[in-house]
């Protein structure tokens, strides 16, 4: 049965990294779909403190992240996140705040493509956001949920090439699962139960 649905997943495109990456983190990811202050109702202030949280985990990551992509022309265009967040930031005249101690560093490439399934998955939700939110947020860029505007897609199909490529074995693929596992529960974590509690409604 596996080896069927290895055959499966490869004529839809999925390869078998892409697929166990996927089953390893269902549930994180669906509970946090599930408590994202971007999906409900959102002051610029409320945008602003998430924007902070998420910088705090991204920093760190991307500092021991990128260093170890096999593709480094790739890496340049991947590395500038931290640069978005600032950037919302910096318009809002709200501050950086903390790293997050715990934020994932990977200590081999595998490690690399897990935490970067979670990163790098982070830019097809954030466009579906930005339509929902940049006339409700403006002045604020969101330039963090624009991700890579017009190429996110594009973006995303050469992340899963470079993940089929290199992640193939099934010792790299689990440990590409427990790096991504590691990453989600991090970013949960640091960005959503330790931050502030918006007040409710009076």
């Amino acid at each position: 049965m596996t080896a069927m649905k290895s055959q499966t997943n490869q004529h839809a495109g999925v390869s078998p990294a892409l697929a166990a990456l996927r089953s390893a983190t269902r549930d994180l990811h669906a509970d946090l779909d599930s408590r994202s202050p971007l999906t409900g109702e959102l002051t610029p202030h409320d945008y602003l403190d998430h924007a902070a949280r998420v910088l705090g985990w991204m920093r760190p990551l991307e500092s021991a992240l990128w260093p170890l992509w096999p593709d480094t022309g790739d890496a340049a265009q991947r590395q500038g996140k931290s640069q978005w967040l600032e950037a919302d930031l910096q318009a809002g005249a709200a501050a950086q705040g903390a790293n997050c101690p715990h934020a994932p560093t990977p200590g081999c490439l595998a490690e690399a493509f897990g935490i970067a399934y979670v990163a790098e998955g982070a830019t097809l939700g954030g466009r579906v956001l930005y339509k929902r939110l940049k006339t409700s947020l403006d002045p604020l860029p969101l330039r963090w949920l624009q991700g890579y505007g017009e190429h996110t897609g594009e973006r995303w199909g050469s992340f899963q090439r470079l993940l089929a490529e290199h992640v193939s074995s099934p010792e790299d693929i689990a440990l590409a699962q427990a790096a991504a596992v590691r990453a989600f529960t991090s970013f949960r974590d640091w960005v959503i139960d330790a931050a502030p509690h918006r007040a409710g409604p009076a």
